[in-house]
């Protein structure tokens, strides 16, 4: 046997041995599913206090590089100063300060917010409760009168409060001894555990954000020692990129546009001498940083909670929860979010759905930056297949069809860059392969999938 027929003859016993294992691992998945996803719920808790710490540098990490950035630049100036020690220095002055500045943003929203959303829960608690014995009186003169009416459906009556006070006492009030007793103290526990894991995870934080570039540079020598070509290398490195931005972009903007429309919130809501201003701003804030869904959550929850104290403020309240969003769609959320996400509607709610349905609230707001990274992944794919392929003008023609307006002179002067990037990843052909009268359409698909 030569050394060609040997070597095929291996490449196919390997690729073999390959499907039997996939095949192997595969039933195991099937048939211990539960066992694995306990396994994996293991390590993620373990890994939380990791987790939460690359969260949290993450969060920090556009302030911190705003810091440095400035700072840098003001110790550049003395040109006798050594580089290398002014980097250092700019980087260390610019950890402190940014955690300074996070601590006295949370400190500033809990000393405003949390009194005002305590002193809120705790009228409502008491509302319903002093209305509960209200309800409960004329609920029973109700009851009087209406089987002083119908004498025949007293008997029933008594059997159904009989039932109903025996299932308090037999039934009810136990269980919430034995809820207490023994769920109170796990309870306790949980929140501890979860206390621990935030310090823990803001020390990490620490780490991670002052070696955020070592971290950066040992991940990228690490793609080129698994990837032979240098072009492959820069694509993965753009798409990290790319989601950076998204992530970042969509994230902080979300939050800031949420804080604004929470803070009109409160303002209307003194303003028109609404019940629970605090509260119910801060759940329809909170909740506006969900796409889509998130404005109808947060006005369905405080039209409830306005609903039980006084019914009539709930009218004003909807008309404004309706103009509010008419201001956060069409002002704030474009000029704060707009121009980091290009997706349909429909991408949007299968997204928050999906994602939601997956990881919680968390997946509600991370998901639509994901997908977003994920429909920018599969667009370059498309596109690079399509050119291999020499098929690229379906692009151009979607693109004539469905694309943007005509570009402006600004950027037409940058197409022939923008047409260089995208030949550079493998999503546009040659120029044999493109007319000339669609130059300016397959720029304007360059600048979008960037």
């Amino acid at each position: 046997m030569n050394n060609e027929n040997f070597k095929k003859w291996l490449s196919n016993a390997l690729l073999c041995l390959g499907v039997i294992l996939v095949s192997i691992t595969y039933v195991f998945i099937l048939y211990r599913n539960k066992s694995i996803a306990d396994v994996i719920s293991n390590i993620l808790d373990i890994l939380n206090p990791i987790i939460l710490g690359c969260a949290f540098a993450y969060i920090m990490k556009s302030t911190c590089n705003t810091y440095e950035k400035h700072i840098l630049k003001g110790l550049l100036k003395s040109k006798k100063r050594d580089e290398k020690k002014a980097r250092k220095t700019a980087g260390t002055l610019s950890l402190v300060l940014t955690y300074i500045t996070w601590a006295l943003i949370i400190t500033a929203i809990l000393w405003v917010a949390v009194p005002q959303v305590i002193q809120s829960i705790t009228k409502f608690v008491n509302e319903i409760v002093i209305k509960i014995p209200e309800y409960m009186t004329k609920l029973y003169k109700w009851e009087q009168e209406f089987l002083a009416d119908n004498e025949m459906l007293r008997p029933y009556f008594d059997q159904a409060i009989a039932w109903l006070q025996n299932w308090l006492s037999t039934d009810l009030v136990p269980y919430l001894q034995s809820f207490v007793s023994t769920s109170l103290l796990p309870i306790i526990v949980s929140i501890f555990g979860s206390l621990v894991d935030i310090i823990v995870g803001l020390v990490i934080s620490v780490f991670i954000l002052a070696g955020r570039k070592k971290i950066a540079q040992k991940s990228q020598m690490l793609l080129n020692c698994i990837f032979k070509k240098e072009k492959t290398v820069k694509v993965i490195v753009d798409e990290f990129k790319y989601a950076d931005k998204m992530f970042s972009g969509f994230l902080e903007g979300r939050v800031l546009d949420s804080a604004i429309v929470g803070l009109i919130y409160y303002v209307f809501l003194e303003l028109a001498n609404v019940p629970y201003p605090a509260l119910v701003a801060v759940i329809c804030g909170i909740t506006n940083i969900i796409p889509f869904f998130g404005p109808f959550i947060g006005g369905f929850l405080g039209g409830f909670i306005i609903l039980t104290a006084d019914p009539i403020k709930l009218i004003p309240f909807i008309i404004f929860v309706f103009v509010a969003q008419f201001l956060d769609g069409y002002i704030l959320d474009p000029h704060i979010v707009g121009g980091y996400l290009q997706l349909s509607s429909f991408s949007i709610v299968f997204a928050v759905l999906l994602c939601g349905g997956l990881w919680g609230f968390t997946g509600m707001i991370i998901g639509v930056p994901l997908f977003a990274v994920i429909y920018d992944i599969c667009k370059k794919v498309c596109c690079h297949i399509l050119k291999k392929r020499g098929r690229y003008g379906l692009v151009i023609k979607y693109k004539k069809e469905f694309g943007k307006p005509k570009q402006s002179s600004d950027k037409q002067k940058n197409s022939k860059q923008a047409e260089k990037e995208l030949s550079a990843t493998g999503s546009l052909s040659d120029e044999s392969e493109v007319s000339p009268e669609t130059e300016a359409v397959a720029a304007d698909t360059s600048s979008e999938i960037k």
